[in-house]
């Protein structure tokens, strides 16, 4: 790597890095927090992309209220293995999306879980189908009511489920239909209720 390109690598990445340090959203999500804080000095194109996934994911979420500081609290509360779970579930998904669409899908699905309209399985379920999705394809289920993506290729990521009717006449099997699951349909209520709210 030549050295303008460490030096603005670097120099980008201790912004967004002094951007989010003492960010009280930030201090107060499981394990990201403690990511943030691990990386001193930003000297690789990962650290750098890594900062930027969850600048955009607190720019999409926005503030925490009281309310919602303290359901987290709560939860960290309940069982430290769980919470422990619960923060690399959050942060491997955000280091490992391929796009900023994803990571914004992240934050409507915290943001979802802060408010109590999802729990704490259920968002971890989330992180994983946003994970292991195509983008192209989790935006469109997740964004259109009448969305064109085959079923079949979601069922990997938790996002759609077959269906099975049995024997039909002549002793031959119908072959499965598909329907979302109920991963798809609360991220697809998620995005509805908190995804226009804030545009990046």
């Amino acid at each position: 790597m030549n050295d303008s390109l460490e030096n603005f690598l670097t120099d980008s990445g201790e912004f967004i890095l002094d951007s989010l340090v003492d960010n009280e959203v930030v201090k107060e999500i499981p394990v990201i927090g403690t990511s943030i804080n691990i990386i001193k000095g930003v000297k690789s194109i990962r650290d750098k992309i890594y900062l930027n996934k969850v600048k955009t994911f607190i720019d999409k979420l926005g503030s925490i209220n009281e309310k919602q500081k303290e359901r987290l609290i709560n939860e960290s509360k309940k069982d430290q293995n769980r919470r422990v779970k619960f923060g690399e579930a959050l942060y491997t998904s955000i280091e490992h999306s391929d796009s900023m669409v994803k990571v914004e899908y992240l934050a409507v699905a915290f943001e979802a879980f802060l408010n109590g309209d999802i729990d704490n399985a259920e968002l971890r379920l989330i992180c994983h189908a946003i994970k292991s999705s195509f983008s192209d394809e989790l935006m469109d289920v997740v964004e259109n009511e009448n969305y064109s993506s085959d079923l079949k290729f979601l069922v990997p990521s938790g996002l759609a489920e077959a269906l099975y009717f049995g024997m039909v006449s002549h002793g031959t099997q119908q072959g499965p239909g598909y329907q979302l699951t109920s991963i798809a349909i609360n991220l697809r209520d998620a995005w509805k209720k908190y995804g226009n709210k804030k545009s990046n």
